[in-house]
């Protein structure tokens, strides 16, 4: 038997081709499968949907006075979701968390009262309420927590016992130690001064719980600047990041590849100052021109650069599934057309008790294109699966189909948001889904699990995000002189919104990175398995229902500083938006399956309804029945997701 010699490269090579045939063999899955299978896509999916419905049909909501509305009542709406969400993920209910805001709310501000004042109360400083209202609240959860473990009684009834006790507690010790059914007030205390010359911690604690961002009062004439530089970075990181998850890469390759994105990114700022330095009667449309020209020359040229060739294309073919959802998506976007053409924009009387003519056409052209869109895109994954270039194919007339919408919603409209705003961006989405359709044509998708990929594409993605996410936040956040010039409507930001952020972020962190998190799924899809792998379930079930205890002190106490005074029924009944939130974001009503960075999406879009309704002049009665629709639209949405993770599993 004769030795055989390898050098260090074949013997690289080698190893480098058996890996790839033990990744290739492994379940992958790629970035928009794994995106599909999230539960708070559906959510965000509708979150943007119904944004952009309010925006087209209403004319103060897509205004930054309007923006800051609707996060101003998602926030405390949202804390309590996420935190009732974690709940439900954990398998349980509690139908006392509504109350428990107002109850917990009136417990502080009992505890800051004078007690020789008429309002009555303990006197004490806010420095020892907000601890002991704390650890009424923590009592609370675990009392609710220990009687649901050791009855084994659902926690439904449990809760519900909790909602009578509460809401009756209010009511009667309102009654008995003020008077009446509302207890304040608290800025009273920034007032009154004590016995000592202090304020009794108010003022520090109104910068943290009671804080307001005046828009109009903070100018910065750099703003737009800083604006475009995030909005540019932003889609240029995810421009790579998506690349970077979704083809396979070279065998040579090197940070240096990432140069092929650079003539790309120096078109894109050029069709960027177009849009801002022309007007809408043509400068427009050069300006999404070459934004489209830039998305061509970087993807390609990233692509060529990085990824590696496709070494065929397929052909075309058909199949009466595509064929079926194809047709039904033109008809869809016909009727929207047909529809537009068929009502007046100028006529502004009422058709039924809902809405005018002009209302009436905005909702069906928005609605039959949203179907449209929809139905096309199902058509364009059946054609994906024909082959590849039947896919690209359909996608790239997907592109020229929204180019020719945004030419019509142009001609058709007169107002200036949809003449410039809505045509340059449909425009660029059109450019993007062309482009798009190019590279997967030439360029092979990955179809094996790459951990260094994955890993580089997911935080330039991220970091593209937050990119972004900075960028609007600055825009909302500060004027320029030629705005406040102009009478820009005021905005004010309250803390309560960055309250929201906070502990949505750290739900979701926990929820997805610790082993509490892991034990929530745990405990929520099967008690008892869990019990005998170790998980202490009693215990993670008790913790839960304490956060949506402390979540609810939470609020409380953002309410007191708010309102100054608590009525005795704030807060019942609250508990069925904060589930409708929840399941609306992707929250199984079956514990086991679900997502908080969902249920504050939910909170989001509840919030919008409640914006939206009356800033489209409909009556804001109605915003129930909006609610119910989208609560069975979601629940019929989320155990199809859910089915689909399952399949693919």
């Amino acid at each position: 038997m004769s030795d055989v010699t390898i050098d260090d490269s074949a013997a690289g090579a080698i190893a480098s081709a058996q890996d790839e045939v033990a990744d290739e063999r492994l379940v992958y899955q790629g970035v928009f499968q794994r995106l599909f299978i999230r539960p708070e896509v559906g959510a965000t999916l509708a979150a943007a949907s119904i944004w952009i419905f309010f925006w087209a049909v209403s004319g103060p909501f897509g205004l930054t006075g309007g923006a800051s509305t609707i996060l101003d009542v998602s926030s405390t709406l949202g804390i309590m979701a996420v935190a009732v969400s974690m709940l439900m993920i954990g398998g349980e209910f509690d139908l006392s968390a509504g109350a428990a805001t107002g109850a917990l709310g009136i417990v502080t501000l009992l505890l800051v009262r004078d007690i020789t004042g008429d309002m009555g109360g303990a006197g004490l400083s806010l420095w020892v309420a907000l601890p002991l209202s704390f650890i009424v609240a923590m009592g609370l959860g675990w009392f609710n927590g220990t009687m649901v473990n050791r009855t084994s009684l659902p926690s439904f009834i449990v809760t519900l016992g909790s909602f009578f006790i509460i809401v009756g507690a209010k009511l009667g010790f309102a009654k008995l130690l003020v008077d009446q059914i509302q207890v304040g007030k608290l800025d009273d205390l920034a007032i009154a001064a004590d016995d000592r010359g202090g304020d009794k911690g108010y003022a520090f604690f109104d910068r943290i719980f009671g804080a307001e961002w005046d828009r109009n009062s903070h100018i910065w004439e750099a703003r737009d600047a800083f604006y475009t530089i995030a909005i540019v970075a932003g889609l240029v990181l995810l421009f790579v990041g998506l690349h970077e998850l979704y083809f396979r890469r070279r065998k040579e390759r090197g940070l240096v590849s990432l140069a092929g994105v650079l003539p790309g990114v120096a078109v894109l700022i050029a069709g960027i100052l177009i849009l801002h330095n022309t007007d809408d009667t043509g400068g427009n449309a050069l300006g999404a021109a070459v934004i489209g020209a830039a998305m061509l020359v970087g993807s390609v040229g990233l692509c060529a650069m990085r990824y590696s060739r496709h070494p065929g294309i397929g052909s075309l073919g058909s199949s009466a599934p595509m064929l079926k959802a194809l047709g039904a998506g033109v008809v869809a976007v016909a009727l929207a057309v047909v529809a537009a053409l068929s009502f007046d924009p100028a006529v502004d009387e009422d058709i039924t008790f809902l809405v005018t003519e002009q209302g009436l056409r905005a909702i069906l052209f928005v609605g039959l294109s949203m179907i449209g869109a929809v139905l096309l895109l199902v058509g364009q994954s059946r054609a994906r699966s024909i082959s590849r270039l039947t896919g690209s194919v359909v996608l790239a007339l997907i592109g020229i189909g929204v180019a020719a919408m945004a030419f019509f919603i142009r001609a058709e409209s007169a107002s200036p948001k949809f003449r410039g705003q809505v045509f340059s961006i449909m425009l660029a989405v059109a450019a993007a889904i062309v482009v798009w359709s190019i590279a997967t044509t030439l360029f092979e998708e990955r179809r094996f699990i790459d951990a260094r990929a994955d890993r580089f594409g997911q935080s330039v993605a991220i970091a593209g995000i937050l990119a972004m996410v900075v960028g609007v936040t600055i825009r909302m956040l500060w004027v320029t002189q030629v705005e406040l010039d102009r009478g820009i409507p005021p905005a004010k930001f309250s803390v309560r919104i960055i309250w929201f952020f906070v502990f949505t972020a750290a739900c979701t962190w926990v929820l997805a990175r610790t082993k509490f998190g892991s034990w929530v799924f745990a405990v929520g899809g099967n008690k008892d398995a869990a019990r005998q792998i170790g998980v202490p379930a009693a215990r993670t079930k008790t913790q839960l229902f304490m956060l949506v205890s402390g979540a609810a002190w939470l609020v409380g106490v953002l309410l007191a500083f708010r309102l100054n005074t608590i009525q005795a029924n704030t807060g019942d009944g609250e508990e069925f938006e904060y589930i409708i939130a929840a399941v609306v974001g992707g929250t199984m009503l079956t514990g086991g399956y679900g997502s908080t960075f969902g249920a504050a999406i939910g909170a989001v879009i509840m919030a919008m309804a409640i914006q939206g309704l009356p800033s489209s002049r409909w009556n804001s009665d109605w915003r129930f029945v909006f609610l119910g629709a989208i609560l069975l639209l979601s629940v019929i949405a989320n155990n199809y997701i859910r089915s689909k993770a399952e399949a693919i599993r």
